[in-house]
């Protein structure tokens, strides 16, 4: 792992952002192909709804001494979204960490890799995503990087993503195409809420698409309905 550290990157218009804030995860998901969230393995330890920048961190396994820097540089709204290569034996924060980033105004962690002060960080108002929770604290002998592009799963996040959160999971927008599929996702979940309502109101739904798939593909339905 090479040693780097970038100061600055570009961050999307804080109206951008804005666009996402009442967003299902899943609705978003859909609007970028529905191949697009983070590992299912990160999961939150307590409050799930998170927004925010991508400032990311490139850790060594077991290692943390770049966290305290991105802490302490990253701005109000940020995420940091840290990569310790799916390291699950070794915490690289806890508790003190995600109660100073809170204080800062920060707007989350996604640690892929291990958390601990489990507890703690349930009852804090400050989201925090991970792959593990072990009480192994970490080491503070190698660097890392910081603000460049990290895989996590099939996904490539770089900094200045957004990234939305709750309680279905993870995903990173890439700030290029942040208006485009906001709007893509508001539509999609806009069409959600009509079909709610349908069921509320009548019980039904539209299927005719399903049994034109169906007479397509050749499939035989025996018997009756």
């Amino acid at each position: 792992m090479r040693y780097a550290i970038n100061s600055s990157f570009s961050r999307p218009h804080p109206s951008i952002i804005a666009q996402y804030k009442d967003l299902p995860v899943a609705d978003i998901c859909d609007a970028l192909g529905r191949n697009a969230a983070l590992p299912a393995a990160l999961r939150p330890l307590g409050a799930a709804r998170m927004l925010g920048t991508a400032y990311t961190v490139n850790l060594p396994a077991s290692q943390n001494l770049l966290l305290y820097y991105a802490v302490d540089n990253a701005r109000p709204g940020d995420v940091l979204v840290v990569s310790c290569a799916a390291y699950e034996d070794r915490a690289v924060c806890g508790e003190i960490m995600a109660h100073l980033a809170l204080r800062r105004g920060l707007a989350g962690f996604v640690i892929d890799g291990a958390v601990r002060d489990a507890r703690a960080l349930s009852e804090l108002s400050f989201p925090v995503y991970a792959r593990a929770v072990t009480p192994n604290g970490p080491y503070k002998d190698a660097c890392g990087e910081v603000n460049v592009p990290v895989g996590m799963g099939n996904v490539v996040i770089t900094p200045g993503d957004i990234i939305v959160a709750d309680d279905d999971g993870l995903v990173a927008v890439r700030a290029a195409e942040a208006e485009t599929v906001a709007a893509r996702a508001k539509k999609i979940t806009d069409e959600g809420m009509k079909k709610l309502r349908r069921i509320e109101e009548n019980g039904t739904l539209d299927f005719s698409w399903l049994y034109e798939k169906l007479n397509r593909s050749g499939c035989a339905i025996r018997g009756g309905r």
